[in-house]
């Protein structure tokens, strides 16, 4: 959808002074294209530039203005309007995401998520800002962006420095739930053709889960902010470019963001009837704390009829995590994981720029994956005894001796004396590392475009766990083909098939099961897709649509689980469940009624099953539905814009559905029932000023994101097990006011 905004972010207050000491120009807003035809739209999307309509695939992209004006900043708002991607922070901070049913929400990626073309493996949660427009990819994209890539990947592309002219923009904003949010951007031209670019933001926001800090049965109660979902988050981005000598150019970027959140605030449901409360019971406010650093240097060398581009990235993160794992108000069982991630990435790419019928590309990749987790679980009102037995609930989960009936199923207080034990849960370091040699190319001919790729990806996972000593060493080659074909029509649009192949690498779990660590190792899961289309300008290039079907052959799916072992903890891991087929259709279409109307709709349908004698935990699951996989979507947008009163009044609408889905844990699901979330905008902007009024969730729809049978530790409520649920966004409603110079 394509709403004609100003473009940008707004600026925090240093970047304004130091617009207003150098005497920066006021500049006005972009004067609106006279022409009834639709914008052409150029992606990156096979690393070169090209029209999103030439691309022999399904690509969507959201362009900065729609960022700005509709509020893209969480990766649930972006996944709402995009039908066939299922989208949503996961609550420790990692994303949940699934494209066409491939990849899964949890602990396997399945889609990779990049800034600037470098991979983002610790912190894609995160807030961007300042974007030029963000790609999504569907379908494996394995040739040309390696493993972690089987669903498709998501790119988010940020406004580079311009070395002609001197503008910024602040923007606040303010409204429901606390929410204070500022943000800025500057762009100052340099000599020599340099540009200088700066985004920050900061933003705080008192969310809508509550902890009411229940009083446990001795009658002690806990201090918690009520505001459990509370969260504070702030980052900045320094992006540089310009040319050194006539062939070489240069752009280089830090970027550094601050997290400080809930983790794993799960609504707590005793049964499968969801009602969507907003209580969550714990002792402890769970909480996530993250810091990243990350800088990349990209160099392209501009020879005759060939570019070399050199892409370097290193990222470092940390973060903290803690989780009240029993989801109660009493003192039982929770989690602290504190992790370290580092992560060094490096392309090389040679790609043609001549006009002849061949274009091609090619290049070598490497990344090294470095991270170590120190994992505790803490049991409260536990304490050794000299014999090496345990009392209080770890003593009971064990099976020792010491165990007290009233451990047994009876509720306790500690008092005073609270005793807590520490017992490994994961104590790991992991390496990972890939090499990738890629090549593309592509010839036309008449009204045929014929491309064929291949990419040879070797990757590693050395995994050792410290607790136990046990090591995990697994290592694999990958063969990524790609071929399409095109053909062009002679009413300006055209007709494709591609097939294509991507995978997920395979690795390790250090889980707990009878008492011994062990690595469980799981294997490489494998994607193949056949897809077909059709891509065109109609109406004399008024109106644009597309249309897509595709077929999916799934192996060796890799499925996260939850389950109690042996120690009475959770074991969190996952497994090669089996094979599973998904076919579906999409389409989309965009017109622009007149120059101030331009409506928009698209569609998407999957039907997803396991193969025949996929079978867990002695259900047979064959002919069911995978998890995450939602059966429809779609979305409707309007967009107008209209003169008045020396400036122009603004109305934007943005209606979403998502479909039913199951749940994680295949064997034993929670169905997500569909839900439709309906946004609003409505604003005025003069000259360089803007004031919008913003409604998510025009019609307070009560929704998970995701739902799962999870255990309910030491049966307080009867049965093993009890649903748990990442509640969405309630309505919210904020204003914004915006000034751009």
């Amino acid at each position: 959808m394509k709403n004609r905004v100003f473009l940008g972010a707004g600026l925090l207050a240093p970047f304004v002074a130091v617009a207003f000491v150098t005497g920066a120009p006021v500049a006005m807003g972009e004067e609106a294209d006279t022409s009834d035809d639709i914008e052409e739209v150029i992606v990156t999307a096979r690393k070169r530039e090209e029209s999103l309509l030439e691309i022999p695939e399904s690509v969507v992209a959201l362009m900065g203005d729609d960022i700005d004006r509709q509020g893209l900043k969480g990766l649930e708002d972006i996944g709402f309007q995009v039908p066939n991607l299922n989208l949503s922070t996961r609550l420790d901070g990692f994303p949940n995401v699934s494209i066409r049913g491939l990849g899964s929400f949890g602990n396997t990626q399945g889609v990779g998520f990049y800034l600037d073309d470098v991979q983002i493996f610790s912190d894609a949660s995160s807030r961007f800002g300042d974007l030029e427009r963000i790609e999504i990819l569907k379908g494996p994209q394995g040739t040309l962006y390696g493993g972690s890539n089987i669903g498709g990947a998501i790119k988010f592309v940020s406004a580079r420095p311009d070395s002609e002219s001197r503008f910024g923009r602040i923007k606040a904003t303010a409204g429901d739930q606390g929410v204070l949010d500022f943000e800025g951007s500057l762009n100052q031209p340099l000599a020599n053709d340099w540009g200088l670019r700066l985004f920050g933001f900061t933003v705080t926001n008192d969310g809508y889960l509550r902890n009411p800090n229940t009083a446990r049965v001795n009658g002690m109660r806990t201090d918690n902010d009520v505001d459990v979902g509370a969260s504070e988050e702030s980052g900045y981005r320094i992006s540089l470019s310009g040319p050194v000598g006539e062939a070489v150019s240069v752009y280089s970027s830090i970027r550094v963001s601050r997290f400080d959140g809930p983790n794993n605030t799960w609504v707590r449901e005793l049964d499968t009837d969801l009602d969507h409360p907003d209580i969550v019971q714990t002792t402890t406010n769970p909480r996530h704390e993250r810091k990243t650093r990350s800088a990349m240097l990209e160099l392209t060398w501009e020879l005759e009829n060939i570019d070399v581009v050199s892409v370097s990235s290193h990222t470092k993160t940390a973060s903290d995590r803690y989780s009240d794992l029993d989801i109660r108000e009493e003192y039982l069982l929770d989690l602290f994981r504190p992790e370290e991630m580092e992560v060094t990435t490096q392309e090389l790419r040679l790609t043609s720029t001549g006009d002849g019928a061949v274009q091609w590309l090619g290049g070598i990749f490497y990344s090294r994956y470095d991270e170590t987790m120190d994992a505790d679980l803490i049991w409260f009102g536990t304490e050794a005894t000299p014999d090496g037995n345990f009392t209080g609930p770890l003593g009971c989960a064990l099976g020792m001796p010491t165990c007290s009936g009233v451990w047994a199923g009876e509720m306790i207080g500690f008092g005073t004396e609270t005793r807590t034990v520490r017992t490994p849960f994961e104590k790991r370091n992991r390496k990972k590392s890939h090499f990738g040699a890629f090549a593309n190319a592509t010839y036309g001919v008449d009204q045929w475009e014929v491309s064929a790729g291949l990419r040879f990806d070797q990757w590693s996972n050395d995994t050792r766990n410290y607790d136990s000593g046990y090591l995990g060493d697994e290592s694999g080659i990958e063969l990524l083909p790609r071929l399409s074909a095109s053909y062009y029509l002679e009413d300006d649009s055209m007709i494709y098939a591609t097939v294509a192949r991507g995978y997920e690498p395979g690795g390790f779990n250090l889980a707990n099961f009878e008492g011994e660590n062990e690595l469980f190792g799981f294997d490489p899961e494998e994607a193949t897709s056949i897809e077909g289309g059709w891509k065109g300008r109609l109406a004399d290039g008024t109106v644009t649509a597309t249309v897509a079907a595709f077929f999916i052959d799934y192996d060796g799916r890799q499925i996260e689980y939850q389950a109690e072992g042996a120690d009475g903890g959770v074991v969190e891991g996952i497994i090669n469940l089996g094979d599973s087929t998904q076919s579906g259709v999409e389409g989309s279409i965009e017109m622009r009624v007149n120059e101030e109307l331009t409506l928009s709709a698209a569609l998407g349908l999957v039907n997803a099953e396991w193969d025949s004698g996929v079978e867990a935990a002695g259900v047979d699951l064959s002919g069911e539905t995978p998890p995450v996989v939602p059966d429809l979507s779609w979305n409707v947008g309007v967009d107008y814009r209209r003169p008045m009163n020396g400036g122009d009044f603004i109305f934007g609408l943005q209606v979403s559905r998502n479909g039913e889905y199951e749940g994680l844990l295949a064997w034993n699901p929670v169905t997500n029932p569909s839900y439709t979330i309906v946004n609003t905008q409505i604003g005025f902007a003069r000259e360089n000023w803007e004031l919008t009024l913003n409604v998510e969730n025009l019609a307070d729809e009560a929704y998970y994101t995701d739902v799962q049978h999870f255990p309910n530790f030491y049966l307080l409520d009867g049965g093993d097990h009890v649903v748990i649920g990442t509640l969405g966004q309630p309505r919210l409603i904020t204003a914004s006011l915006s000034y751009s110079f």
